[in-house]
Order: structure tokens, then C-alpha cells, then sequence
């Protein structure tokens, strides 16, 4: 089976987690990271979750499973100890056409989840369709040293010149000759070096009238603990 890649907007969307332990607690901060309203069925919490639930971030609905809690769920994760509890979970939710997710279980559930890479905005999935998790692991470690944590303010750096150089509506060409030649540009080598210099030069020679000075420096102030 191959699976269709999708990344879905959770923000504010009703999602369960039934399980409480270490395994629970990690869906449970995926889906709290893409602000989802999370809602939880377990006997038993991490010290993390009881935390989230005694102040409110999360919604404990009861120590049992059942049924009727799946109802207004866009998304359900099966995370307990129980297989047969389980697999109960997967048939349950496949039934009322419910994005459901059962950990280690990829035949009773309708979606698996990839090994992520994190970085701000830029989210790198890796899934081997659940035949090696091991591997999709040891990629994923890859990748976090190829992609360090200086992308995060650079991808909102770069979001932040997109949204100037749209506002200037000029055609589709000219804007894409923008993007491919500040993707290209050595920025994220200026940024780690601190040399902001080069990076003025170079929106100075793409953008006509150039980048207010003024604005550009209060984004860099705001991203980067360097002195401007």
C-alpha cells in the first residue's frame, strides 16, 4: 500500500487520544503543536498530561473508552496498551468515516503517522508506509542535521519578504524570478554569520522601490539576537 501525503489544518478541530502513557503523551504534543483542541480517554497520565488537563490545555473526557466519545471527532488516536481495546477503536472509528490513527497498526487504521522534522513553518515528513519506522528514524536524525534550527527564523524571514514583494503586484514572472533568486542567494549563510549587509545589498538590487530599511530591521530584531 502507498500511502497519499497530506498535511492537514487542525487548528481549533475537536481530536482524541485514547491512552495516557509515554506513547500517548507524544500524539497528544503533536497535535497541541498544530493547535488542535485535544480531547483524552485514559486510566492513567503522564505527568505532562495531568499538568495539561489540571490547567485546562487539554480535556480529559474519562478514565474508559467508549463509543459515543467519538462523536464530533475529526481525528481519533489509538495509543493504549490494550490491542484488543485497540483494534476495537480502529473498527469503530473506520465505521463513522473518522481519520483514525492506531499506533503500530497500520492495517486497522485509515492513516499512519511519518517521523517528523520540525523547524517553525517548515515540516519535513518521512514515512516508509510502516514497513521500517527504524529507518524513517534514522532519516529523520539525518535531516535535523542537514536542516538546524536557524530554518525556523529563516523560513519567517523569507514568508515576510514574500508578503512584501506580493503587495507590490507586480506578474507572476517577476515574482517567481524573485523567490528562486532569494532562495538561491547565501542567505541562510549571511543570517548565521550575522552579516545582514549583504542581505540589504541583495533585496536592494531586487526590489525597486527596496525593502523599507526600517521594516526590515524590526523583522531582523525580532529573529535574529543580533545587534543590527
Amino acid at each position: 500500500m502507498r500511502y497519499y501525503p497530506v498535511f492537514l489544518n487542525l487548528q481549533n478541530v475537536p481530536c482524541l487520544v485514547i491512552g495516557g502513557g509515554q506513547v500517548g503523551e507524544r500524539k497528544v504534543r503533536t497535535l497541541q503543536s498544530c493547535s488542535a483542541r485535544v480531547n483524552l480517554v485514559s486510566r492513567e497520565l503522564t505527568p505532562y498530561l495531568e499538568k495539561e488537563v489540571e490547567q485546562g490545555r487539554i480535556t480529559l473526557l474519562a478514565s474508559t473508552y467508549q463509543t459515543e466519545y467519538l462523536q464530533e471527532m475529526f481525528l481519533v488516536i489509538g495509543a493504549t496498551d490494550d490491542p484488543e481495546l485497540n483494534k476495537k477503536i480502529g473498527h469503530e472509528a473506520l465505521a463513522r468515516g473518522i481519520l483514525c490513527n492506531i499506533v503500530d497498526k497500520p492495517k486497522e487504521c485509515n492513516f499512519i503517522l511519518p517521523s517528523l522534522v520540525c523547524r517553525g513553518d517548515l515540516t519535513i515528513a518521512v514515512s516508509t508506509a510502516g514497513k521500517s519506522p527504524a529507518l524513517a528514524k534514522r532519516i529523520r536524525q539525518e535531516l535535523e542535521q542537514e536542516f538546524p534550527e536557524i530554518y525556523t527564523p529563516y523560513l519567517e524571514l523569507l514568508g515576510q519578504i514574500r508578503d512584501e514583494v506580493l503587495a507590490r503586484n507586480r506578474s507572476q514572472e517577476e515574482n517567481q524570478k524573485i523567490f528562486e533568486s532569494l532562495v538561491n542567494a547565501p542567505i541562510l549563510t549571511w543570517l548565521e554569520n550575522g552579516n545582514f549587509e549583504s542581505l540589504f545589498g541583495l533585496l536592494d538590487h531586487l526590489l525597486d522601490p527596496p525593502y523599507p530599511r526600517s521594516k526590515l530591521n524590526e523583522i531582523l530584531n525580532q529573529l535574529f539576537p543580533f545587534p543590527l
